[in-house]
């Protein structure tokens, strides 16, 4: 699979190149055709000769990348082979790194899970035990996953605090090796590496598998333990020069008076999420308010998660708070419409589970800063995707790079 190098788009010189050229872009249109094409209709496709795309083909087929059948009817009476791709001919893996959490799955081109490893008790930093764990994390579930690595067309990661490295590509770094995440599993693992923030790689996914497909300009906003922001303008994805746009929870709308992990005070994030929920949460008990769930004696022992589900149980206090983060996020999402103006803003993350609270306070606050004109032809929805997005969106964007996804 290799040889193919899907992620390649630079013309070849020679026989060789040119026949490894016109194998990918056959393998590529016909993956985001999603149906069978007559040998004709292929070469119309990508201009090449039908003696040449027909060798061409011969080969694809023999090598299991293409499925050859019988079309049903032809205009003569004669049933014409289609060929269509083999979703199963390779993989793609999706990784997910959060702060707490680390999550790999194998997919097909059909995007079908494979295989998937979790674990739920690890924890990221930036020394050389962490780095040499996500490595044998990743190493031992493709192993576990009785794939073979030549079919592996690439690793799509998603994590948090990602910027550009010394070539221009985006990756984690870690300091005590001198050494980005990217650099580092590309030489451990010999397979090719994209890295992007978490939250771009979901935007990836929503524009191909969800209601932002097709939308020219969207705001796709994550909200779980962290607050997140893609911007998708003209169907790109906005990175920014150093590759940390969309960077909403630092941003700074209201006057807050918590202290956030950079140094500020009144960051968005520490006001919108699952920790400031922990926080929000802490204050309203110690200022005497009452929940049949929670209390002041327990609050170390509590997890935001609980509080989402005692939303979905009816507690009050649960309901105000996740009430207020709404609201809240509302507002300061109304200024970002006055600048973007999207036709869709999407919620998702793990508040997908109290959506039905969560997007109505929303809503409230975008009309309280969004303006009229501007706020009325702009959607709100909650994420249709649900909420272990994460590895499928590392998929997703690889597959995006390769040109072999529709968004």
């Amino acid at each position: 699979m290799r040889s193919l190098d899907l992620l390649k788009f630079e013309n070849e010189n020679g026989i060789i190149g040119r026949k490894a050229d016109n194998k990918r872009k056959i393998i590529r249109h016909l993956c985001r055709y999603k149906k069978s094409l007559t040998i004709p209709e292929i070469s119309t496709l990508i201009d090449l000769s039908i003696p040449i795309c027909t060798a061409l083909i011969r080969n694809l087929v023999k090598d299991d990348y293409l499925i050859k059948q019988a079309k049903n009817t032809s205009e003569n009476g004669r049933r014409p082979f289609a060929y269509s791709f083999n979703k199963n001919g390779f993989y793609v893996v999706g990784v997910e790194i959060l702060s707490k959490f680390i999550q790999l799955s194998v997919f097909n081109i059909g995007l079908d899970n494979i295989h998937t490893s979790i674990d739920r008790s690890f924890t990221l930093s930036n020394d050389k035990e962490c780095l040499s764990y996500i490595t044998s994390f990743i190493e031992n579930s493709l192993i576990d996953s009785n794939i073979n690595k030549k079919d592996i067309i690439g690793i799509g990661v998603g994590m948090q605090e990602v910027i550009k490295d010394s070539n221009g590509e985006l990756s984690y770094f870690f300091p005590d090796e001198a050494i980005s995440l990217k650099t580092h599993l590309e030489s451990k693992l010999n397979l090719t590496i994209i890295i992007d923030n978490d939250t771009r790689t979901i935007g990836v996914a929503e524009q191909a598998l969800g209601i932002a497909k097709g939308v020219d300009n969207s705001l796709v906003v994550k909200v779980s333990r962290t607050l997140g922001l893609s911007i998708i303008a003209d169907r790109h994805i906005i990175k920014g020069s150093y590759g940390v746009a969309g960077n909403f929870s630092h941003t700074q709308f209201e006057k807050g008076n918590r202290l956030c992990e950079c140094g500020k005070i009144g960051c968005l994030g520490t006001e919108i999420g699952g920790n400031a929920l922990l926080d929000d949460l802490k204050f309203a008990l110690e200022d005497g308010k009452d929940s049949i769930y929670f209390n002041k004696k327990n609050i170390s022992n509590y997890k935001y998660h609980d509080i989402l589900e005692a939303v979905l149980k009816g507690d009050e206090l649960s309901l105000k708070l996740i009430h207020d983060q709404g609201y809240k996020l509302g507002k300061a999402l109304g200024n970002v419409i006055n600048l973007i103006d999207p036709e869709l803003v999407l919620i998702g993350g793990e508040y997908g589970m109290v959506k039905d609270y969560f997007i109505d306070a929303v809503k409230s606050g975008i009309k309280i800063t969004g303006l009229i004109n501007t706020v009325k032809h702009c959607e709100v929805k909650a994420s249709v995707l649900g909420r272990y997005l994460g590895a499928k969106s590392g998929a997703c964007m690889l597959l995006k790079a390769c040109d072999m996804i529709d968004f």
